[in-house]
């Protein structure tokens, strides 16, 4: 077929249908994706390429749901932050609500056979969210996931459902009806899968990876190591989007949470209020932090080093004779912050002025103090 004939979404949603983004990138900085197509099933021995119809593949799709591409106004521009693996494509039911659910998206995510606690603080967490104006955003799939979905039902907001197989069934299927109930309730469903497709590893990873990148933050309540829902609490790490980590239980289902934590790669905590203002999370100077302002982590090159519990910070100027022990260590007092909490101090942190903290500020924080 003459790539002048191709839509460019037509040649997108055929080139998803056979490739991942990885596969096309060097391809797709030269030539537009409808002469990317075309090169594809010319040099394609097997003939499969030359057999499928875009166009016509495509209408019959969008029987069900839409085709979003990158240069449409609902596309997530988040996703930029994926680079060569950003998404040819996504199939979206609830096109119009796209815009809206995903500026506020925030994951929420975790095991399928969860302990009890883990259940709770899943249905705390997406609750708050909600209430607070955030789209919590999960697979549907069985425990901590589909309880997210049904919290932010029973608060009477919408969310995101991401699914890793075509928009034309669930997974699981027996989750069907909570699909309808999410779309119902001025909800969406997305997946980087056309309709026909079944759920693989290799899809629920890719969604997992999908999921994180569209949330402003992830919060992984309860996860077991290496299990699915790792891969969008690793992809958060890699992206930079802030990441709670609920305490682990000693349960080996929270072994995933433990190796985080441990790690210093996520916030530790259970407390929903922290998750509703992980979103409002930024980086900031250590000069610039002001009084009330909630520390999460020092920020490096490679990243966030997340505080082993986030606090308060009570920015004061250097005092050699504060008794703290900490400021008497420090010999250049115009280059440095010290950062105190509690009153009397209970601990002192030097920081120099210019090193980069990731912060909340104190106004998006509610109730009483989170740590003080």
């Amino acid at each position: 077929m003459p790539a002048h004939t191709l839509s460019e979404r037509a040649a997108r949603a055929a080139l998803a249908a056979h490739f991942t983004p990885g596969h096309l990138t060097a391809e797709l900085a030269e030539y537009t994706p409808a002469e990317v197509w075309e090169r594809r099933v010319r040099d394609d021995a097997s003939g499969l390429l030359s057999s499928y119809r875009p166009r016509e593949e495509l209408a019959q799709a969008e029987l069900t749901c839409s085709f979003v591409i990158p240069s449409d106004e609902e596309w997530p521009t988040a996703l930029a932050d994926l680079g060569p693996a950003c998404p040819l494509g996504l199939w979206v039911s609830g096109r119009e609500r796209l815009p809206r659910l995903t500026s506020n998206a925030v994951t929420v995510t975790g095991n399928r056979a969860p302990t009890e606690l883990a259940v709770t603080r899943a249905h705390d967490f997406a609750t708050a969210l909600a209430q607070a104006g955030h789209t919590v955003t999960a697979t549907l799939a069985y425990g901590i996931d589909s309880t997210a979905h049904q919290a932010a039902a029973e608060a009477g907001r919408a969310s995101l459902a991401v699914l890793p197989r075509g928009l034309d069934g669930a997974h699981p299927h027996a989750h069907a009806p909570l699909l309808r109930s999410v779309l119902g309730n001025g909800g969406a469903a997305l997946s980087l899968y056309r309709t026909g497709t079944a759920a693989s590893g290799a899809t629920l990873k890719a969604s997992a990876v999908l999921m994180a990148a569209l949330a402003r933050a992830v919060i992984l309540v309860e996860a077991l190591d290496h299990a699915g829902a790792m891969y969008a609490a690793e992809t958060a790490v890699d992206l930079r989007r802030p990441l709670l980590a609920a305490p682990a239980t000693g349960d080996v289902r929270s072994s995933g949470n433990a190796r985080l934590i441990d790690g210093q790669l996520a916030v530790n905590s259970p407390d929903p209020r922290l998750a509703v203002a992980l979103p409002h999370a930024r980086v900031a100077r250590a000069g610039d932090v002001a009084d009330g302002d909630l520390l999460l982590a020092a920020v490096g090159k490679q990243g966030a080093d997340y505080f082993t519990t986030p606090y308060i910070a009570h920015p004061e100027p250097f005092n050699p004779s504060c008794g703290c022990g900490v400021c008497c260590l420090i010999t250049a007092p115009g280059d440095v912050v010290v950062l105190s909490q509690g009153d009397p101090w209970e601990s002192c942190d030097p920081w120099p002025a210019d090193d980069l903290l990731l912060i909340v500020s104190a106004q998006p924080l509610t109730d009483r103090p989170l740590e003080e």
